[in-house]
């Protein structure tokens, strides 16, 4: 019989150094990268991080080629620390792999982070609760957690600082909290000292300042306090113009009529956190209201705030927000809400559209142009432009802020799980944007964690100092018994009170609709057949009405609710009656009318029947096409559910206005989603070739915005594209998808690809595509270090490109690199050692860029131009030129230039001898091409090897030198095969490499780079 393996315990603390303990037994941990990286996976929200994460995280951005092999090696001994007594071929059980990287399977009761939580989180709820005593027991022990600074053994890593950020924070609300609590229960003496200091050092936190006025106050010092209001109006109101909060005005007021509330509370009395809030009690949700008034009463402050509230429908999401912002207006606080459409479609940036509309009259709104895709119209055409995106995102924090300034605002996103997804990829640049403003961020949203898109805003939101979530579960008894009481005035009986609880699991919006209906005796099992009960009793002609409301999935307008059934509006409006009486229906607006609860609306659509459904969806298409106003991708919503009754092309005719609409407002991800849909629906249909071209060219180009173009998605859908040019009829224009095509090839550094497509481009009969064309092999032929053929290439896009008309090549300007064939012949002729012939290239450019009136053109050429001082290894010059180019990107909104002039300025302060440059040239280099752009990665490398050597670094020019040797190998990209070469050699001391160098250089004919090389390894 085989011994059962020893039960073993380890307990990890990160709050302070790194503490590892296997069964009470300090275990040591070797090198300070092992201690890091057990760091960095402790605080993972689920112990697991992949090994390319780890590897960025590690090293800081900066990660060597070696990382991942590195990497295992700290992982293995990691794991000889962790489980010494492990057999050397049993599988770990505490740092496993798993998906590509690494989990730490460890206890959330091992971790000090995670019991520092849970006390917390106990003490705040025994506090809200009236246990002050209980409070103050559970925040001491989770700070007594602490033994110095969270994560030393990470703190000087990037991707650690969230981490740390937050945990100060929270090591912050519980000191606050103890201190709080330990008032609360009477023993404001015993920290009278401790919370005089805590004041001093955060004179801005309000709740602990009345705390001490409290503490002062019981302690016969009256004078005292009041002087501590005093202080604090005078620091608000001088340095932020802001008065105090209402919770110290009140304390203020109650110090001033010596208010008996005040006293110490006898032993065992509970004293409530907070006044309760007007109106009917919302029961079982007090702490929640008080987390709700502490964000709002932060935000007012000076501190965006975001709050997020979770929980399954029916749970008192919207209700609990709802009540907040009454009481947030009722101190003068502007309050916009923004819903969500729980089924149907709603336009892209649903959500801030609605936002926009109520502050765009605010002071200060901002810049209206930039908002124009958030209007009722946007431009008639805009390709994709991720610069045209930031400046709408900015537009609309800068609106925010300007409504916040004054009293603060509260912005409540009903229903997030909803919305739109590029109104989630605004959340998320807001949840940063907004910190330093006096707004809070108030959403509800149902569980969602399989919702990839609302966890990412999610977690960005969750960055915002003093963010608090709020995950609402069923009423316990005692608030269920509450609920009743307040909505039948009646005591329950405790075997109801039981079975209501049974049967809704403390929902109260299902309570509520099972009492409604007359509590718990016939009703039928389930909440659903209850909801269902109520709409089949309103008659005939008010539920048809009822039905196409339900498949709407929003309120609509009478009008259009009418000729969607064929009756006048009037019609509509007095068969509505019965709904209206019923309480199913509200008015929403002047003639619109919608579900009084989103549950109505999705049961009452589960429940038709699918013919019925399809044809409703059709009518409701139809009746939208015919009165127009209606965004396109509603309209291509409805068409898709009725396709199967014969409306597919009319799916596909709206799928690709809406994909338009989309792509003109920015929404770039919505406009994705309506194109993979029409790709979809003409896959496979006979004679559809063409417009599937169309679509795979147009969601190509959003996917070099939104993912990048190295990404897998760019690849497939070119692929896919190049697959339906061989299948589309003769006589069919094909040369815009050629140049599309020859164009991402030769960004993809897929060379081939591109000479194949550009061939028949520059055999074409029409100058201006010969033009593009020979453009297109000229830069190829270039990359592929055939420069002679380059050069012939790009001499005959110059010629036709200088003969033609302005008013011929004006509308390619921004759009077509054609015009840059003087500036790629500059950098072949710089290779083939004519500098003064490639300096002449350059002025033409400039000269052509200036003739059109072309800002992009411009910054184009200067943008060459620090290439080929790149090439000619002129640090100054380069760096002049680089200065120069992100000058106009800044001005014109390009980020490309701006991006690439970090790498250039870079490496020019590198081999200018800067050693201190080194980490920031890589930084650079990696955010440059982050997107997936894989042409000129050799060159770029090829450069800072160079640098690297003009400082030194031999190690470090012989690291990057190897890198770019191997992706020339992979992509074919050879122009600077020599120079990689010889900077290899240089940095080895490698004789025979120099002899490879000075081989390549002669093959090719790069004369300036065959003279570098005899330089130093003179010809025999």
């Amino acid at each position: 019989m085989t011994a059962p393996l020893p039960v073993t315990r380890l307990r990890l603390g990160v709050l302070g150094r790194l503490e590892v303990r296997r069964d009470g037994e300090q275990l040591t941990i070797g090198s300070g990268r092992q201690r890091a990286l057990l760091t960095l996976l402790l605080i993972r929200p689920d112990r697991f991080a992949s090994a390319g994460w780890l590897a960025e995280a590690l090293w800081d951005g900066a990660s060597p080629p070696s990382a991942e092999t590195t990497l295992r090696t700290h992982v293995a001994g990691l794991r000889r620390a962790l489980e010494p007594g492990r057999a050397a071929n049993a599988e770990p059980r505490v740092l496993v792999s798993r998906d590509g990287g690494y989990q730490l399977i460890v206890g959330s009761e091992d971790v000090d982070v995670s019991r520092f939580e849970v006390l917390s989180g106990r003490a705040a709820t025994a506090h809200a609760a009236g246990d002050a005593a209980a409070a103050e027991r559970d925040w001491a022990a989770a700070l007594s957690l602490w033994r110095g600074e969270p994560l030393p053994d990470a703190a000087g890593l990037a991707a650690a600082q969230p981490e740390v950020a937050r945990l100060l924070g929270l090591r912050l609300q519980a000191t606050e909290g103890r201190l709080a609590a330990a008032v609360d229960a009477g023993g404001h003496l015993r920290v009278l000292a401790e919370l005089q200091a805590f004041v001093a050092a955060h004179p801005l936190r309000e709740g602990a300042r009345a705390q001490l006025m409290l503490a002062l106050y019981r302690s016969g010092r009256q004078a005292e306090a009041l002087a501590l209001f005093t202080q604090a109006h005078r620091l608000l109101s001088g340095e932020y113009g802001l008065d105090p909060g209402e919770r110290l005005r009140a304390v203020h007021r109650a110090i001033l009529a010596q208010d008996p509330s005040l006293d110490v509370p006898p032993r065992g009395t509970a004293r409530p956190s907070a006044p309760p809030a007007a109106g009917q009690p919302l029961p079982g949700r007090v702490a929640e209201l008080d987390a709700l008034a502490a964000a709002a009463e932060g935000a007012r402050g000076g501190a965006g705030r975001g709050v997020l509230v979770v929980g399954e429908p029916g749970m008192g999401k919207t209700t609990l927000v709802t009540r907040a912002a009454a009481a947030a207006a009722r101190d003068g606080v502007p309050v916009v809400w923004a819903r969500c459409p729980a089924v149907g479609q709603a336009p892209p940036f649903w959500v801030w559209i609605q936002v926009v509309r109520e502050l765009a009259a605010a002071p200060g709104a901002g810049d209206a142009g930039a908002l124009a895709a958030l209007g009722a119209t946007a431009p008639d055409e805009a390709p994709a432009d991720p610069a045209a995106r930031f400046r709408l995102y900015e537009a609309v924090a800068r609106l925010i802020d300007a409504a916040a300034r004054e009293q603060g605002l509260l912005v409540v996103l009903d229903d997030l799980h909803a919305a739109d997804p590029d109104s989630l990829l605004l959340l998320r640049y807001l949840a940063g944007a907004l910190a330093p403003t006096r707004a809070l961020l108030a959403a509800t949203s149902r569980p969602y964690e399989h919702d990839p898109g609302l966890v990412a805003a999610v977690a960005e939101l969750a960055r915002m100092p003093g963010f608090t979530r709020l995950d609402l579960s069923g009423l316990d008894e005692a608030a269920l018994a509450a609920l009743v009481r307040r909505e039948t005035g009646a005591e329950p009986a405790p075997d109801e009170l039981a079975a209501l609880l049974g049967r809704t699991g403390g929902n109260p919006f299902f309570a509520i609709e099972l009492l409604r209906h007359g509590g718990t005796g016939e009703l039928p099992p389930t909440v659903r057949d209850t909801l269902r009960l109520r709409l089949d009793a309103v008659p005939g002609p008010a539920r048809d009405h009822l039905d196409v409301l339900g498949v709407a999935g929003q309120d609509l307008a009478v009008p259009l609710l009418a000729e969607v059934l064929g009756v006048t509006a009037a019609q509509a409006a007095e068969a509505l009656l019965p709904a209206y009486a019923a309480r199913l229906v509200v008015e929403t607006g002047p003639g619109r009318v919608g579900f009084a609860h989103p549950l109505f609306a999705e049961v009452g659509y589960a429940v038709l029947a699918p013919p019925r459904r399809a044809g409703l969806h059709a009518r409701l298409a139809g009746a939208l096409e015919r009165l127009g106003g209606a965004a396109p991708a509603e309209i291509a919503y409805h068409y898709g559910h009725a396709a199967s009754l014969g409306y597919a092309d009319d799916h596909l005719r709206w799928l690709l206005r809406a994909a338009d609409d989309a792509t003109r407002r920015l929404a770039y991800e919505d406009a994705l989603a309506h194109l993979d849909q029409a790709a979809a629906r003409l896959a496979g249909r006979a004679g559809t070739a063409g417009e599937e071209l169309a679509v795979q060219l147009r969601r190509a180009a959003l996917l070099q915005v939104t993912v990048g173009i190295g990404s897998d998605a760019v690849d497939r859908a070119c692929v896919r594209a190049r697959e339906l040019l061989g299948q589309v009829p003769p006589g069919a224009d094909l040369t815009s998808a050629r140049w599309m095509l020859g164009e991402l090839a030769a960004n993809r550094a897929e060379y081939a690809i591109c000479l194949e497509l550009a061939a028949p481009l520059a055999a074409d009969a029409a100058p201006l595509t010969r033009a593009a064309g020979t453009y297109l092999l000229g830069a190829a032929c270039y990359f592929v270090g055939r420069l002679a053929e380059a050069e012939q290439h790009l001499t005959s896009s110059a010629e036709l490109l200088s003969g033609m008309d302005p008013q011929v090549l004006g509308p390619e300007v921004a759009r077509r690199p054609a015009l840059a064939a003087y500036n790629f012949r500059a950098l072949v002729r710089s290779l083939r050692g004519d500098r003064a012939a490639a300096e002449a290239d350059l002025a033409a450019a400039v000269a052509l860029a200036d003739r059109l009136d072309d800002p992009y053109g411009r910054a184009n050429a200067r943008l060459y131009a620090a290439w080929l001082e790149w090439q000619e290894l002129d640090a100054a010059r380069g760096h002049a030129a680089a200065l120069r180019f992100r000058e106009l990107g800044l001005t014109y909104g390009m980020p490309h230039f701006v991006t690439t002039a970090e790498l250039f300025t870079a490496w020019a302060d590198v081999y200018a001898g800067d050693l201190t440059q080194r980490e920031r040239m890589r930084a650079a280099y990696e955010d440059l091409y982050r997107l997936g752009l894989r042409a000129t990665r050799t060159l770029s490398l090829g450069a800072m090897a160079n640098a690297l050597l003009a400082v030194g670094d031999r190690a470090g020019a012989a690291r990057l030198a190897q890198e770019g040797l191997e992706l020339a190998e992979q992509t074919g990209e050879r122009v600077f095969l020599a120079e990689l070469l010889r900077a290899r050699a240089l940095a080895t001391g490698d004789p025979s490499g120099l002899a490879a160098a000075a081989a390549v250089a002669a093959e090719q004919g790069a004369r300036l780079l065959a003279d570098r090389v005899a330089a130093v390894f003179p010809p025999a």
